[in-house]
């Protein structure tokens, strides 16, 4: 497992567009003859490294700055070794499924290692994700047993539970450092799409375009991969981790695969996340800057007065800066300003304290009532 290091801070938000337009600059653009930055090569190394982008700013930048790909040398290396590991992993998975009959969904990483970076080892990432439909799961359970992995799960997410958010199962292969694997219900999981959204998935899933040329090995639509990627960094992970990558993420994605950003407002807007995807974007055009997006999504802009709410958890410097809102108090208000509509802000307070029975008997393994439930917070919490 590669180490990573604490995430240096970059206030500076001048100098970090410049750095994030050298990596996601088409090749040969004008960019790369721009001089670079008058800062120590090491403190820039130390921030990318933290930000998962160490590789990419190795390949991009250091034929130009030789003193930062000198810095860099030893993160790529180590990304190279990780990355042969899980592409192995891969390839052991694709046969495995081929066989079965399953085709083989790539989400995140693994599919923007392939898809669209120059090359795998460009992009970090610790595990594989894959999206299977609900009737596909019980077959790839068997076959992931088949290859040594087992399935875990934690005690506050039950596998009923993972099932009616739409989540994830996590498997796990002893020995094996690369060996974790996320098989999803869905691209959009968690309770706040399920209370809140009304994501297409079906429609998501008949969009699924080839990867690379391989048989049974598929990806996202681009449209529906930013959307994808700008809900999981502001819902599931609150703009606290790698919220720059997945801004480069999405930038790499246009570049390479072309984006209609208007299509993008429209899904995004009928699916109900037109807050959080603006918001993401909204910071994509301040960072790094994207031809025609702008323009094309101000038809999911959010209100004046929701613009300056979030602008209290959310900012180009308060991201460069490392701000996490996943494990505080504040991540309510953060989740609650990111809803589209206020009757499902109302919605989604309500299932939280008075959760649907169903959750109950999911989350506890039995029927249970609300009060009890409400009594185990109080408990668990120590309040």
């Amino acid at each position: 497992m590669r180490l990573r290091t604490e995430t240096a801070l970059w206030p500076e938000a001048a100098t970090a567009r410049f750095i994030l337009e050298q990596l996601t600059a088409a090749p040969g653009s004008v960019l790369s003859g721009r001089p670079q930055p008058a800062v120590p090569a090491a403190e820039v190394a130390a921030w990318l490294v933290g930000q998962g982008l160490g590789p990419l700013a190795y390949a991009r930048c250091g034929r130009n700055w030789p003193e930062l790909g000198a810095a860099l040398q030893a993160d790529r290396v180590s990304a190279a070794a990780e990355s042969s590991l899980q592409l192995a992993n891969m390839e052991q998975l694709q046969a495995a499924f081929g066989a079965a009959g399953l085709p083989l969904v790539l989400l995140k990483g693994a599919a923007l290692g392939l898809g669209v970076y120059d090359e795998p080892a460009q992009r970090t990432m610790t595990d594989v994700d894959l999206w299977l439909q609900a009737g596909q799961m019980p077959l790839a359970a068997q076959v992931m047993a088949e290859l040594g992995y087992q399935s875990s799960v934690k005690g506050e997410r039950p596998l009923a539970l993972e099932r009616l958010s739409r989540g994830e199962i996590r498997f796990v292969r002893p020995g094996w450092e690369t060996g974790l694997v996320e098989i999803h219900w869905s691209p959009f999981l968690g309770w706040w799409l399920t209370r809140t959204a009304a994501v297409e998935d079906q429609a998501i899933w008949a969009r699924l375009e080839p990867l690379g040329g391989e048989t049974a090995v598929y990806q996202l639509a681009p449209e529906d991969m930013v959307i994808h990627l700008a809900v999981h960094t502001a819902v599931n992970h609150q703009f606290g981790m790698s919220a720059l990558r997945s801004l480069v993420d999405i930038a790499l994605t246009a570049e390479k695969r072309g984006v209609d950003w208007g299509e993008v407002a429209e899904r995004a807007r009928a699916w109900r996340v037109g807050t959080a995807v603006y918001t993401v974007l909204d910071l994509l055009d301040a960072l790094i800057g994207v031809a025609g997006m702008a323009e094309a999504v101000e038809t999911i802009r959010p209100s004046a007065l929701r613009r300056w709410l979030l602008r209290r958890f959310v900012t180009p410097e308060s991201v460069l800066a490392g701000q996490d809102w996943r494990h505080g108090w504040q991540r309510y208000l953060l989740l609650l300003l990111l809803v589209d509509r206020a009757r499902d802000m109302a919605r989604l307070v309500g299932r939280t304290l008075w959760p649907e029975q169903e959750w109950l008997t999911a989350r506890y393994g039995e029927p249970t009532g609300h009060g009890r439930h409400l009594w185990r917070l109080v408990k668990e919490r120590g309040v």
